[in-house]
């Protein structure tokens, strides 16, 4: 679009237009004008380019690798023959060092990702802006404690929030895991942390696990201290920093399925658990808080594999998986599973987590 001619549309159709076009095709056109730069970089700009991207289809993947950088990689669809790209990126940081350890969520284009230091930072992916979230002076020393981590986005006050959820393990069988589990709130736009009230759960699971972001809660698997320490699927609702619980399927054992992993596809809620070494079973919550939604679903991998994470659907059949540290796609409809080739791609880091990220304009500091 040549900027005379654009410059006689009225402004508000020049927004429109722009505001469905890549968040990667914004940063390029602010370099048009310095009013081009100031139209583009208006928080209501960017608040509508992300309701409107929101929506789209297209997810990124971020990893750490076993450099410890952060990766993304990026899946073209090519709708003639079916086939799906995907080509991996390094992200180079202005001041800071290759030491990542975990990235433990996403939210609105947003990552959450932790050094070897323990230090949190925001980060957005896309236009490589990051902030670094400030220290806790009541946080649990790492020495001795546990600390889960899971990031979103309030709608009521407008806030990015940061949630750990930390505790020490007493390790005796006679009795419960854990005493306290402490629940500690950062506020993006506040820029303040707050200790809440205690979890009323036991948190202490096999593996630490972030927190799902879905309907705008974080969703853990914990054990209830009020029912024989049954398996229950708790959120924390982000908009009243309160505990709830979620129903889960009712085939479930209660008493195990706290042993299973939680994520979040196309949106929905989901819950898997290993019952071969190459095949899990998927529930998927399609419409959330019924319990009696709970969908069942196979996904099988590798005979070698011993770890099979389902990371989002590539297509209505084909699901995006992480095989032991390589990416695989399986086919529903097919019943078999392909490599995913990935231009690139680094050897991903054990156990450190993976997120899936639209791209999006958004500040990790509302700038």
């Amino acid at each position: 679009m040549a900027l005379s001619k654009a410059e006689k549309l009225p402004q508000e159709i020049i927004v429109d237009i722009l505001s469905r076009l890549p968040a990667k095709s914004i940063g390029q056109f602010r370099c048009i004008s310095k009013q081009w730069c100031s139209l583009l970089s208006d928080p209501q700009f960017i608040s509508a380019h992300l309701t409107i991207n929101s929506h789209k289809e297209e997810e990124n993947l971020i990893l750490v690798s076993d450099s410890h950088s952060l990766h993304t990689i990026t899946f073209n669809h090519d709708p003639q023959n079916g086939t799906i790209d995907a080509i991996s990126r390094k992200l180079n940081f202005q001041q800071l060092e290759d030491n990542w350890v975990s990235v433990a969520g996403s939210c609105s284009g947003l990552v959450l990702g932790v050094n070897d230091e323990e230090i949190k930072f925001l980060i957005n992916p896309t236009t490589l802006e990051y902030f670094e979230i400030p220290k806790f002076n009541l946080a649990l020393p790492v020495p001795g404690s546990f600390s889960m981590y899971g990031l979103g986005y309030d709608v009521v006050s407008d806030d990015y929030k940061v949630v750990t959820l930390s505790y020490y393990d007493t390790d005796n069988e006679y009795e419960p895991d854990i005493d306290y589990t402490f629940v500690d709130v950062y506020y993006v736009r506040k820029d303040i942390w707050r200790r809440l009230e205690s979890s009323p759960y036991d948190h202490a699971v096999p593996q630490l696990a972030s927190g799902v972001l879905v309907n705008g809660a974080l969703h853990w698997l914990a054990s209830s201290k009020t029912s024989g320490y049954s398996s229950v699927i708790v959120a924390f609702d982000l908009s009243d920093d309160k505990f709830l619980e979620v129903p889960a399927p009712t085939t479930l054992d209660k008493g195990n399925f706290v042993f299973n992993k939680l994520v979040a596809l196309r949106g929905c809620l989901c819950m898997f658990t290993n019952t071969h070494e190459d095949e899990i079973d998927v529930w998927i919550m399609k419409d959330y808080g019924v319990e009696e939604s709970w969908t069942k679903f196979v996904v099988k991998g590798p005979d070698s594999v011993t770890d099979l994470i389902p990371l989002c659907f590539m297509s209505e059949d084909d699901v995006l998986l992480d095989a032991d540290g390589k990416l695989i796609v399986y086919s529903m409809r097919e019943d078999r599973w392909r490599n995913m080739m990935v231009d690139g791609i680094p050897t991903m880091c054990e156990n450190a987590g993976t997120a899936i990220f639209r791209e999006s304009l958004a500040s990790p500091t509302f700038g």
